[in-house]
C-alpha cells in the first residue's frame, strides 16, 4: 500500500462472488470493548468530516479484518463448529497481545490505522487460518496470504484528488493501545456503503475451552 496515493477511488465495487445480501464468514478483531482505539478513530474522523467522497465508519462497525473464510452459503454448520473448536484450541495457547494502534495508512480506497509492532498479531491470524484450513473445504485462504493489520477509518466512494485527505491528516493524533484478548467470527454483509454483521462467536486468547456465542 502506498502511503500517499495521488487520487482516491471507489471502494464499493463488487468483489468476485459478492452480491447484495450474500453473507461472508469473516474473522474480525472488534473494537466494541476498546474505548481508547475508538476515541483515536473519532479524532481522525473529526479531521475528515466535511470532505467529499468519504464514508466515515460508524463506531459500532469498527473492526480489524483478520481473515475472510468464505461465503456462508458454501460452508456447513459442521464445518463452522469444527473451525471454532480448532480456533479455540489454537488461540487458547496464545496470551492476550497488546499493540499500539495509530500508524496512518493511505490507500486510494480507504484511510486506515495500522499497528506497531507491525507483525505482533501474526500468531492470531495464523491460528484462525490453521483452524479454517483444517475444517473448511471451500475457503478463501489463498486470496490474501499476506496481512497488514489495520482498522479502517473511512472508505472512499468516488474518484478525486487525494490531496485534501492528506492535508486534513497532516497533524496526526498520538497512537493508542489496543489489547487483543479475543477474536470474533461474524457473518458479514454489505449494506449499501457499509459493512454490517451478526456475531457467530467470540473466541478468547489464553483459555483452552470451547467458544460460546454461537
Amino acid at each position: 500500500m502506498s502511503p500517499y496515493p495521488t487520487r482516491m477511488s471507489d471502494h464499493w465495487w463488487w468483489r468476485p462472488g459478492v452480491r447484495p445480501g450474500r453473507r461472508l464468514l469473516v474473522w474480525h478483531i472488534l473494537l466494541h470493548d476498546q474505548p481508547e482505539p475508538r476515541e483515536l478513530v473519532r479524532q481522525y474522523q473529526d479531521k475528515l468530516a466535511g470532505l467529499d467522497g468519504l464514508d466515515l465508519i460508524p463506531e459500532e462497525w469498527l473492526h480489524m479484518t483478520t481473515q475472510i473464510i468464505g461465503f456462508a452459503d458454501e460452508i456447513s454448520v459442521a464445518e463452522v463448529d469444527a473451525m471454532l473448536e480448532g480456533a479455540a484450541e489454537r488461540l487458547g495457547a496464545l496470551a492476550p497481545i497488546e499493540v499500539e494502534l495509530g500508524k496512518l495508512w493511505f490507500h486510494s480506497e480507504a484511510i486506515m490505522l495500522g499497528i506497531r509492532p507491525p507483525q505482533a498479531l501474526d500468531p492470531v491470524r495464523e491460528a484462525v487460518r490453521g483452524a479454517a484450513a483444517a475444517s473448511v473445504r471451500v475457503h478463501q485462504l489463498a486470496d490474501e496470504p499476506d496481512w497488514t493489520p489495520h482498522v479502517s477509518v473511512a472508505y472512499s466512494h468516488g474518484d478525486g484528488p487525494a490531496k485534501p485527505v492528506i492535508d486534513a491528516l497532516a497533524l496526526q493524533p498520538q497512537g493508542r493501545p489496543l489489547r487483543v484478548g479475543e477474536v470474533h467470527l461474524v457473518e458479514q454483509v454489505r449494506d449499501g456503503r457499509l459493512y454490517r454483521w451478526d456475531l457467530r462467536a467470540a473466541v478468547p486468547l489464553g483459555k483452552r475451552e470451547n467458544p460460546g456465542g454461537q
